[in-house]
């Protein structure tokens, strides 16, 4: 049998084979122009007909800036080993130190001899400011309308310096006060500042002899008024009655006129805002209040002002070192200078033992008293208690008891510096410092104490016409330049003076509005704004005055004077 096989498949390049064609010869051709090239102003082509436009691109810039933090966090672990204590009397003794000390005392030595006998950096530089003014502008000029026969009896600005306070009365006022004078504030630097109208207005039963806002609280202000009374008003308040606490008439407080009111400090070493209130007055008494305790009920501590054969002293001026404020000192209506001290608070010497309970306010009181003076008034206050039936001895009970008044109110300790011819108008300390004193007089005569020495530096006369008129009603320091101060004359006049620039001379004479004989009652510098003064005049409006650029900026030298003029007495 025959199988027939399947043909073998063929390679497919079996299925190729070569062959002769002939060529075809292609050339190129330039395609035609659609479009027209048009060329603009400024030589560029482009295609006219077929633009394409796309929508406007809108650029925003933005701008951001990103601090850049970095963390770090490091461990200190227990040290594994103590070091070795360093053996201080081998280290002295061993040759590499005393060859260190060889090598570098010398030069060591050189450098501290230049830096004696070389000024600091910024000795003799002297800045040329833009803002030198060299006149006297009067800013302000503001009163309360409607307060007929009033005159401005004291002036005062807030702790920022931007609210001015006045009470208005009558100096001329003897015996029974029959009148009544508002205390006003203005905010002078507000958008309506120029208007005199006040921003607030305070009703006082008869009228304030002084005024003084507190050092850290701008809203609190003091006054001390003709009858004696002692008030604390909150004038950033908005209650009808801004009053905050007020004291009473009694023996053992004021009976006469507070002539003066400060803020003291609580004590130093406690807290910032911590203080208290110091009046001194015509019956002879100086009187420390705390408002942090009570409402003004009765006194903390008080002193009697003691004259010759143990006379009471009636007092004009007071004023308290502000660097040393256990340091004060009065101005008496004999003229007499009075340095004083008060005693430092100290360790409470406890309750005192017995039947009766002596609370905390009370305690305080025997706590400012000598032994023998404690131990007096502890049994004054008893035997009232037994009379009475009282269980409880409080601060009112004291006094309710009538104790002596040289008892719980003993004379301080003073020293009488050189006296003035009149009564002390005005005694006030340098605020840049503790031992400069400024005082006043209806003598005429203005004098610079070293409250550590009884002969006056410097005394003053300011020019007038007349003796009759040379009485000072007023002075206050710059809080801005450590030789300038302010003398404000009674019948007229007021006069800085720049220690830098004389020593007798004022340095300028304020160009009152009005008359100039127009009597001046009180000026006070701003605490805040330099070279703003406020005058106060019988005429019932305050004016403000910028002084001078030279009279406003502190002075290079100026408390190396000051040292100088201190340190010359204590030479005589």
């Amino acid at each position: 049998m025959v199988t027939q096989q399947p043909p073998k498949a063929s390679h497919p390049s079996e299925r190729f084979q070569d062959d002769l064609v002939e060529g075809i010869s292609l050339r190129s051709k330039e395609a035609e122009l659609k479009y027209k090239v048009v060329q603009d102003k400024d030589g560029k082509n482009y295609a006219q007909g077929q633009r394409l436009q796309t929508e406007k691109i809108v650029l925003v810039n933005r701008r951001l800036q990103c601090p850049e933090y970095k963390e770090m966090e490091v461990q200190c672990g227990a040290i594994l080993e103590e070091l070795d204590p360093v053996d201080k009397e081998s280290v002295e003794a061993s040759s590499e130190f005393l060859e260190f000390l060889h090598r570098v005392v010398p030069t060591m030595e050189e450098e501290l001899e230049l830096s004696l006998n070389s000024l600091a950096v910024f000795d003799a530089y002297d800045p040329l400011w833009d803002d030198q003014d060299e006149t006297c502008e009067l800013t302000h000029h503001v009163g309360q309308e409607g307060l007929l026969d009033l005159e401005i009896v004291s002036v005062a600005w807030n702790a920022t310096g931007a609210t001015l306070a006045c009470s208005y009365g009558r100096l001329d006022t003897l015996g029974w006060c029959d009148i009544s004078g508002p205390v006003c504030c203005w905010s002078l630097f507000r958008t309506q500042s120029g208007s005199a109208a006040p921003d607030t207005t305070i009703r006082v039963n008869g009228f304030c002899m002084c005024l003084a806002f507190h050092p850290t609280k701008p809203g609190v202000l003091a006054g001390g008024t003709y009858n004696g009374e002692l008030l604390i008003w909150d004038t950033a308040s908005s209650e009808l009655d801004p009053l905050v606490a007020s004291s009473s008439i009694d023996d053992y407080f004021h009976r006469e006129a507070i002539q003066a009111v400060e803020w003291i400090p609580a004590d130093v070493s406690g807290n910032a805002d911590a203080f208290l209130l110091a009046t001194v007055s015509g019956d002879g008494k100086v009187l420390i209040w705390d408002a942090r305790e009570n409402d003004l009920s009765f006194p903390s501590r008080g002193f009697m002002l003691l004259g010759s054969k143990r006379r009471a002293l009636g007092g004009c001026s007071l004023s308290f070192s502000p660097l040393d404020p256990w340091l004060f000192v009065v101005g008496c209506e004999t003229g007499g200078v009075m340095r004083a001290f008060r005693p430092p608070p100290g360790a409470s010497m406890g309750k005192p033992q017995g039947q009766y309970a002596w609370k905390p306010s009370a305690v305080m009181l025997l706590d400012q008293l000598a032994a023998n003076s404690r131990l007096q008034l502890q049994h004054h206050v008893e035997d009232h208690c037994r009379s009475s039936g009282a269980k409880e001895i409080t601060a009112e009970v004291v006094f309710t008891s009538k104790p002596d008044p040289m008892v719980i109110f003993p004379p301080p300790k003073t020293t009488d510096l050189e006296p003035h011819a009149g009564p002390v108008t005005v005694a006030t300390f340098s605020p840049f410092h503790r031992k400069l004193l400024l005082t006043g007089s209806t003598d005429g005569a203005v004098r610079l104490y070293d409250v550590l020495q009884q002969r006056a530096i410097v005394t003053f006369y300011p020019p007038t016409k007349h003796l009759s008129t040379c009485a000072v009603a007023s002075a206050s320091w710059s809080s801005a330049r450590p030789c300038v101060f302010a003398v404000a004359m009674e019948m007229g006049g007021v006069f800085i003076y720049d220690l830098l620039h004389s020593k007798q001379e004022p340095a300028l004479q304020l160009p009152l509005p009005g008359s100039q004989a127009q009597k001046v009652t009180s000026v006070a510098f701003n605490p805040k704004q330099r070279g703003l003064l406020a005058v106060g005049s019988d005429s019932g409006r305050v004016a403000v005055f910028r002084l001078p650029f030279k009279l406003s900026d502190q002075q290079k030298g100026e408390m190396r004077e000051i040292s100088q003029l201190m340190s010359s007495s204590n030479k005589q």
